[in-house]
Formats: structure tokens, sequence, C-alpha cells
């Protein structure tokens, strides 16, 4: 037998190659009708041809597992990129509708008359600064042109010890999941009341470490757990309302209220909740009215700043609320907010009522400079005493932006007690307060990043 060489290339793919070697081993199997000679070197031949067939076979499985798994990765990487991806500022990939955000807000207060001894106490402060220190997941997957499922979970960070904030829970800021359409938003989980959006414009100052906040704590902290929330915008119409069927299951995460985890079956109105708001938003002014209502349990209580003791709220027919009235109006660069806020505790052994009023403005003396303050004033009616406790807090506050996310600020704070009162300057954590008739000044000097 003759060998031919040929020189041409195989344009054929390797599962043709496939097909084809199983006809060579076949043919190659007949016996050959030959010399003795002849048939003794084609024999040989034959096995050489095998071995050579043999490893071309395996040569092509090789090949054709490795083109499968490349197929695979493409495939998989073609579904991958077929969810769009965004990055966020901070260059990490979230899938498409969630958004990553925070801010860490941190600096050192100093504050006078802390205690008996009147000393003045230099610090870190844990809850607050220009405004909390936040991390948090925003999520909105849009199911068609009207229909939207919406999430968040936001945790509170403390600066000065790494702790999680609101009783050291996960996300204890927020956590819901919902549904929004164009009849609003309504979500189920731990959610902020209606009492704080009602408040937002008409109180400039908000969650600042020397504010509403050293007057009334649950102010900046207005969250329930166990609540279904509706929210809706009706072009500068807001509307919304809250209720919950068990509003506090954590000690520590509304400052002041105990624990009163409620959805008890034994007592379906224990640690209730409810709240409304309904508010106008124009570039020139706008007004807004919220009410908060929370009803007692074992467990829960009700805490004035003034340096009284605590009220037990026991029984369901207790009731913690507050209402406010609020507005503010534009003047050019700057802008004037008044409200008002009533709050009534009424318990079967005892009934207490506040009333705050404020004036603040802001004003931006550059793009980069921002000017801000308020004056407020407490006052307290103990009806089981008669024993009036009142209070005026004076706050200007300043601050530089540096840029769009970092900022620099400067807090300086009075408050005036009167000989009943015991309020604090400082909403910035517990240990800062004075005795009943001292006054306070304070200062914060802190930085601000926002993401």
């Amino acid at each position: 037998m003759k060998h031919h060489n040929n020189n041409k290339r195989s344009t054929s793919s390797g599962s043709l190659l496939k097909k084809a070697a199983p006809c060579l081993l076949a043919l190659c199997g007949q016996t050959l009708t030959l010399t003795p000679a002849v048939a003794a070197v084609s024999d040989a031949e034959v096995e050489e041809l095998r071995a050579m067939i043999a490893k071309l076979q395996k040569k092509i499985d090789e090949i054709e597992a490795s083109q499968h798994e490349v197929a695979q990765t493409v495939a998989a990487n073609a579904a991958a990129s077929s969810r769009s991806e965004v990055p966020t500022k901070s260059g990490n990939l979230l899938p498409e509708g969630v958004t990553l955000y925070g801010a860490l807000d941190s600096g050192v207060e100093r504050i006078t008359n802390v205690g008996r001894n009147e000393k003045v106490l230099d610090r870190v402060p844990s809850t607050t600064g220009w405004a909390p220190s936040k991390v948090g997941l925003d999520f909105r997957h849009n199911v068609n042109d009207s229909i939207a499922a919406v999430g968040k979970a936001e945790m509170g960070i403390y600066l000065d010890s790494g702790d999680s904030g609101q009783g050291s829970r996960l996300f204890g800021r927020q956590a819901y999941i919902g549904i929004d359409s164009p009849f609003g938003s309504l979500t189920f989980g731990r959610q902020y009341s209606m009492l704080l959006y009602g408040l937002v414009g008409g109180e400039i100052l908000g969650p600042n470490i020397q504010g509403i906040g050293s007057i009334d704590a649950y102010i900046p902290n207005a969250r329930h757990d166990n609540a279904v929330v509706w929210r809706a915008k009706f072009d500068q119409l807001s509307l919304g309302a809250h209720y919950s069927f068990g509003r506090e299951t954590a000690d520590g995460s509304v400052p002041g209220s105990g624990t009163c985890g409620g959805e008890d079956v034994t007592d379906v109105s224990r640690c209730r909740s409810w709240s409304a708001m309904a508010k106008y938003n124009d570039p020139r002014f706008g007004l807004a009215v919220a009410i908060d209502n929370q009803y007692g349990g074992d467990g829960a209580q009700a805490v004035f700043y003034n340096g009284s003791a605590p009220i037990p709220m026991t029984s369901a027919s207790d009731e913690d609320s507050r209402f406010t009235a609020n507005g503010y109006l534009r003047l050019g660069g700057l802008k004037l907010a008044a409200g008002w806020l009533r709050r009534e505790v009424s318990t079967k052994v005892r009934d207490v009522n506040q009333d705050t009023t404020w004036l603040q403005g802001v004003y931006s003396l550059t793009p980069k400079v921002l000017l801000d303050g308020g004056m407020f004033h407490v006052d307290n009616t103990d009806k089981g005493t008669d024993e009036d406790r009142s209070a005026n807090l004076y706050v200007l506050r300043g601050t530089y932006r540096i840029d769009t996310q970092l900022s620099t600020y400067l807090s300086l704070a009075f408050m005036d007690n009167d000989s009943n009162s015991a309020y604090g300057v400082s909403a910035g954590g517990a240990g800062a307060a004075p005795v009943a008739g001292n006054s306070q000044f304070g200062t914060m000097l802190g930085v601000r990043y926002t993401f």
C-alpha cells in the first residue's frame, strides 16, 4: 500500500471528523487479501492508524468540551448584562433600582453646667450632629408604567462607638416593603410617623444636636414597628396616614417610650398608634398639620425632658398625643418658618400638657456658606401638681459646604430654664442634663459627609 501526502488542510469541523472516525476504524478492520509480507505491513500500519485516530478522537472531545464551557460562560454573561447595573458614587455596582445612600456626621461638643456639680462636659456625641449618621438601601422596581415595588432598609450608626442606633437594631431607622401606584404608596414594616413628615419644611433645624429634639426627643425619633403606612402626593398637596399594631418592640429605639410591643390577642388595643398628615408645598410658602397618637400597655411610659419623672402608661386607655401646625415663607434667599406643637399625656393617674412654639430661619450667605437658627419656647402644665415648667432655647448654626457631599459646621445654643425646668441643651446623648433652674450653653464643631 502506498501512502499519499495531502497538503490541503481540512475545512471540516471537529464534529465531521468525529463522524468520519468510525468509518475509518471499520475500513481498517477489514481483512486484506494481500501477500503475507504485504499483509504484515498493512497490519502494522492499521494499528498505527488506529492509535492516531484514537488520539484525534480524544483531542476532538477535549475541544468540544471546551467550546461547551465557553458557550455557557457567554450565555451567563449575556444574561447578567441584560440586567442593567448602575454604579454608585463610590464605584460599586448595584442592581438597577437599588440605591445605596447615607451620611456620616460627627465632631466634638462642649456643654456647660452639667449635673449638680455644674461641670463642663467635652465629648464626641453619639446620636446626632448636624443630623444623625446612617446607611441605607432604597429599592424601587417598576412593574409597569404605573405600578412599582418599593422598599427601604436603613440603619443608624453611633460614630463614637460604632454601635447600631435605635436600641442596637440592624435596621432601626426604617425597614419596609410595599407597592407604589398613582393612588399613593402602601408600605409595611418599621416606618416614620406622619408627625415627622408634617414637620419637614416648617421646622428648619430638624434633628440638629441643638433644636427641637432637645425639648422633645420623640420628634426626630418618631418611628413605629408593625406599621402600615399610606402616603400620596397630588400636585402640591401631600397626604399620609399610619397605623401600628404594636409600636415599640425594643427598648431604646424611641427615647423615653419604654417598650410596648402590642399585637396581643388578650388585649388587642394595647400599644397601638396612629398618625395622619396633610401639607401644601409651594415654592414660595408651605403649610402643614399633623397628629400622632400612641396608646399605652405594659412597659410603656411617657417622658418630658424637663427633669420630671417618667409617667407610666400601663393601660391601653392611656394616651400620648401630639399635634402640630406649621408653615414656611420664602423671601428671596431667606426662608422663615414658624410652628406650634401641642403634646397631651393622659393617664389614669396623671395628665400633663406641653406647648412648644418656634420661629426659625435659613439664609445662604454665599453658595458655600449657609446660616440658620431659631428660637424655641416651651411650657409644661402638670395638672397633678399645678406646677409650670418653661424654658427658652436659642440656636445659631453655620455650615460651610466644601463640595456637594462634604461640609463642616459650627452650632451654638443656649438653653434658658426657669426655676422648675431642667431641659438640656444637647440631644446628642444621655448624661448631659442640668439640674432644675440651671441654664446651659452648648457648642458643636463637626464634619458631615453624605453619599
